[in-house]
């Protein structure tokens, strides 16, 4: 299943089918997994103090580097399977 943009409203989960509603669920744990989990580990990554002339991207970087990490974050846990987002997924789906 590709990854969908899905609009996030509590009228609409409501009256949402089962497959709707799993994807609503599954998309916002993923936005959870990427904010929590990958976005600090990426931060501190950056905050290495081993940075040479070779592998950095300079003021840019310097500049652009948090907006980076929140979109690798949140590609890097729409891309994860099987990992933690997929745990609290079926935890969540158990409960409801």
């Amino acid at each position: 299943m590709g990854v969908a943009e899905v609009q996030l409203s509590a009228a609409r989960a409501a009256t949402a089918s089962t497959e709707y509603r799993g994807r609503m669920l599954r998309q916002a744990v993923n936005e959870v997994v990427g904010s929590v989990f990958y976005g600090p580990m990426l931060e501190m990554a950056r905050e290495n103090p081993l940075k040479g002339k070779f592998g950095h991207g300079g003021r840019g970087e310097d500049i652009f580097g948090a907006q980076l990490d929140m979109e690798l974050a949140r590609r890097a846990s729409h891309r994860a399977d099987g990992g933690l987002a997929e745990t609290l997924v079926k935890r969540f789906e158990r409960k409801a």
